[in-house]
Formats: structure tokens, C-alpha cells, sequence
């Protein structure tokens, strides 16, 4: 065993630590919400002792920081990925909607579990700051893929990116919420469908006319 092997190894196994006190606390947190949770419960469902937690985290709110950064920087990869080569498309703004609105169902426990954060927030100040902050770094790198994508297509935006990139996250969440105050199930299941319609009719009518031909406006 090398030197480089003594050093890399603990890291790895640090790393996926993290990843697995990652993936239970977003199960635990949208089984049971982030303020009933304890940390024992996130514990109890990944395997781990208390001792594995406070090793990699000092609170559940620095938890919660590690999974927003984790979770958005996913969804932001998979849209990117989404996103390639639609200036390849006949009708780009159509193909970009159906493209995206695979990766948008697949965030849904996301979605719930930020949602339940940001009640909490409300009443914790210093959470608060730190979603601010979060959702500030979100919509900065949601803005530059919307640029980069118009940029490359060859539209303008008759509105700022960035307030795009704001309404179009409103009203993915706002969908998610009202699926599930409205006994949305499984996906595949009626109400599933039905918020998925009104996803892809809301976000080509928002589209449509926030977006204009290069070509028509030289």
C-alpha cells in the first residue's frame, strides 16, 4: 500500500459516509418533516451512530446545507444534460419543456423536503439566512443555463434571465405543492398526469412569451 493509498482511502470512505447521511436524511425528512426530525432517526435509517453524524456535521441545519448543495447541483447537471443540442430541434422551445419536465418529476421528494425547510425557516432566523443564501447561488447558476441555453439556440429573452429563472422554480414548486395537497400518488397515477399537463401548459405559454427569434428582432 502506497502512501497516496493510505491518504486517498479514509477520504473515500468520509465521502461516502456523507453520501449515505445525505440520502437518509432526505428520505427522514420527507417521511417525518426536518424539525420532527432528530438526528437519531437520520442515524437510524442510514446504519450510522451518533459518533458517524457529529463527524461529518455539527447540526441538522449544516446537514440541510450539504443536501440543498448535493440535491440542486444534480437537478442543475441533469438539466444542462437536458438541454444539450436543442438548437438541434425543430420547435427548441417545445422540445425544451417535454426534456425538462422528466427531470423536474424526478426532484418531487426534493421539492417537499425544501418546501417543509422553508416553513421551518420561517420561524428561524438564522435558517433563513442560510436558505437565502442557498436559493441565491441556485438561481445565480439557473440564470447562466438559461442564458447559455437562449445564447446557443439563438432566442432572446424578452425578460431578465434571472426573473425567468425564478418564475419558472415558483412554478415547479408551486405544481409539486398543490399535486400533493391534492392526493397526488404515484407517478403514473391521474393526479400525477394532471400536474404534469398543467406543468408543461404553464411552462410553454411562460416560454412563448418570454422568448423571441434572434432573427426577428435584428
Amino acid at each position: 500500500m502506497t502512501v497516496h493509498d493510505t491518504e486517498v482511502r479514509p477520504k473515500r470512505r468520509r465521502a461516502e459516509t456523507v453520501e449515505r447521511l445525505l440520502d437518509a436524511a432526505l428520505d427522514t425528512f420527507a417521511e417525518i418533516g426536518f424539525a420532527a426530525a432528530s438526528v437519531e432517526d437520520i442515524c437510524r435509517r442510514g446504519g450510522f451512530t451518533r459518533g458517524a453524524f457529529y463527524s461529518s456535521f455539527r447540526t441538522k441545519d449544516e446537514l440541510f446545507a450539504a443536501l440543498f448543495a448535493r440535491e440542486t447541483a444534480r437537478n442543475l447537471a441533469l438539466a444542462e444534460e437536458q438541454l444539450a443540442g436543442l438548437e438541434h430541434e425543430g420547435d427548441p422551445v417545445s422540445a425544451a419543456v417535454e426534456r425538462c419536465l422528466s427531470s423536474f418529476r424526478a426532484d418531487r421528494t426534493w421539492v417537499l423536503v425544501h418546501t417543509e425547510y422553508a416553513l421551518y425557516a420561517t420561524r428561524h432566523p438564522e435558517a433563513a439566512a442560510a436558505l437565502r443564501r442557498h436559493a441565491e447561488e441556485l438561481h445565480r447558476r439557473l440564470t447562466a443555463l438559461i442564458d447559455a441555453a437562449a445564447a446557443r439556440i439563438g432566442i432572446r429573452l424578452t425578460l431578465p434571465a434571472n426573473r425567468l429563472a425564478r418564475i419558472v422554480l415558483a412554478l415547479h414548486d408551486g405544481v409539486v405543492i398543490r399535486e400533493v395537497l391534492g392526493g397526488g400518488g404515484a407517478h403514473g397515477s391521474a393526479g400525477d398526469r394532471a400536474a404534469s399537463d398543467l406543468e408543461r401548459t404553464a411552462l410553454l405559454l411562460l416560454l412563448r412569451s418570454a422568448t423571441t427569434d434572434s432573427a426577428t428582432t435584428d
